[in-house]
């Protein structure tokens, strides 16, 4: 488990993709998706709140605020001696939910795999 949000590690990759979707481009819009990828404090809720499995949140359901217009899909893999981690997808509302899912689960297993044949 872990202790303290400072122990929490979250690296942040391709959040300018999300400048190609019109719905998520507006100055404002981009302006408060980007901020909180770059401040990454507010995703903190998005891995504490996350349950076992997969999760996806559309629109107002997502913990974050500043995501009230995303859809965003996560998932949690274990790495073993109580150490775990999230992985998320962060889009527009009408996102290939099936596609993303799907990818989600065939990294996760992934993931698991590796880590499992490590120890």
């Amino acid at each position: 488990a872990i202790a303290s949000e400072a122990q929490m590690k979250i690296y942040t990759s391709g959040a300018t993709n999300i400048l190609k979707y019109p719905e998520l481009s507006s100055n404002e819009n981009a302006s408060l998706l980007l901020s909180t990828f770059e401040e990454k404090k507010p995703l903190t809720n998005l891995v504490n709140d996350n349950e076992t499995g997969i999760q996806v949140y559309i629109g107002d359901e997502t913990p974050v605020q500043s995501m009230k217009d995303c859809s965003i899909v996560t998932a949690n893999y274990a790495l073993g001696d109580g150490m775990r981690g999230t992985i998320g997808i962060v889009g527009p509302k009408r996102m290939d939910y099936e596609k993303v899912v799907s990818t989600l689960r065939s990294l996760v297993a992934q993931l698991n795999e590796t880590f499992k044949n490590e120890r």
